[in-house]
């Protein structure tokens, strides 16, 4: 899977390993999984941890900015490096875990 430089503010609350960047962001590079694991963006009631169907998230994707929890530069997956992103949050050992196609 490809990976991305992302900036985690500070209301994602992550509580990791990081390096600082203007504005007192937090520097991260990771795959999307990572990304939107470490920022929290799935935890909102908007999708109550259920993963979005690929055009909703290339929408989200697309625009660089979430919800003052992550910024990145914005790009779009396919549905090969979706469906990889899919098995790796489905991977991740949570109490409560992520889910997908529910949506």
């Amino acid at each position: 899977m490809r990976q991305y430089e992302y900036y985690l503010l500070p209301e994602a609350g992550y509580t990791g390993e990081d390096v600082k960047k203007e504005g007192h962001y937090l520097v991260k590079t990771g795959t999307v999984a990572d990304m939107l694991h470490d920022s929290g963006l799935l935890n909102l009631s908007d999708f109550d941890r259920i993963i979005p169907n690929i055009e909703e998230l290339n929408r989200i994707l697309e625009q660089g900015i979430f919800a003052r929890l992550v910024e990145w530069e914005p790009f779009t997956i396919d549905p090969k490096e979706y469906d990889e992103m899919v098995q790796q949050m489905l991977a991740i050992p949570m109490d409560r875990p992520y889910r997908w196609g529910l949506l």
